[in-house]
């Protein structure tokens, strides 16, 4: 696989825990165990490079069953990716977080987050080190909720990650109901996951290699549990030796049911 595409694959595995590692501390019902499986058996989580808040899994899976109960949101503002090794990336993000305090002011801090990830032959990210550093106060003093945004992002970057590896068997998790109903509005001779799985493999036989570009993502709330969201991006692929680039746009209602992603309803393309 070329290096870009690689890399580009990497990006969103990492994107996805990302927004994975801010929507547990921002739900009601937080899972320990699905927060443990985005960290490294050997995670170091730091605040401010001095306080050592985590170091191991078994430390990891304490400090995160002991998460308090605060109303807080957590929108990632940048996003940096660099790769470091065969198997390691840095990414930095700035974090815009807000609390709502026991006097319901809000409070908060812009946050820097500097953390290692790590790949496995699959290419599926894991934390494996994160240092995070408030730098300032956050002067937004509305509060705004992100843990809608944060579970979206997680489940569309997922979304892209599989489309891009071509692993239909994880793409299942996805789907409420195993696909069915599973609607393409556009294309007449895929009417279930079943044929869809048949097309994917067609494609993966025919494509050397290749991976999206996300352009924008625009979210619509239908429901407390649905929402609309539309993706625009461009795919880019190699066949038969030559770059092949086409724009692509899809169009999932997604349903929270509280599992590990939110489930797609329905999705056109």
């Amino acid at each position: 696989m070329a290096v870009t595409s690689q890399e580009k694959i990497r990006e969103h595995a990492a994107r996805d825990i990302a927004h994975r590692w801010f929507a547990y501390f921002e739900g009601e019902n937080k899972v320990v165990d699905r927060q443990l499986e985005i960290l490294s058996d050997d995670i170091k989580i730091l605040h401010a490079s001095t306080y050592l808040l985590v170091d191991g899994k078994e430390s990891a899976a304490k400090w995160a069953t002991n998460i308090p109960e605060d109303v807080d949101s957590h929108f990632i503002k940048e996003f940096n990716y660099t790769p470091l090794g065969e198997d390691v990336a840095e990414v930095k993000m700035q974090i815009a977080y807000q609390i709502i305090q026991l006097d319901n002011r809000i409070g908060g801090a812009i946050i820097h987050y500097q953390t290692l990830v790590t790949f496995d032959e699959n290419n599926s990210a894991r934390f494996k080190f994160v240092n995070k550093t408030p730098v300032e106060p956050n002067p937004n003093k509305v509060f705004e909720d992100s843990y809608q945004e944060n579970r979206v992002y997680s489940l569309i970057y997922r979304w892209m990650y599989l489309l891009e590896t071509f692993d239909s068997e994880g793409i299942k998790e996805l789907l409420v109901n195993d696909g069915h109903p599973f609607i393409f509005s556009k294309r007449k001779d895929v009417k279930n996951y079943e044929e869809w799985t048949n097309f994917m493999e067609q494609l993966s036989a025919q494509t050397q290699y290749g991976h999206y570009e996300v352009e924008s993502i625009d979210i619509e709330t239908l429901s407390d549990n649905q929402v609309l969201v539309e993706i625009k991006a461009t795919w880019k692929r190699v066949i038969k030796g030559e770059l092949v680039t086409s724009p692509v746009q899809y169009r999932l209602k997604l349903q929270d049911t509280g599992e590990r992603y939110l489930k797609i309803v329905d999705l056109q393309e």
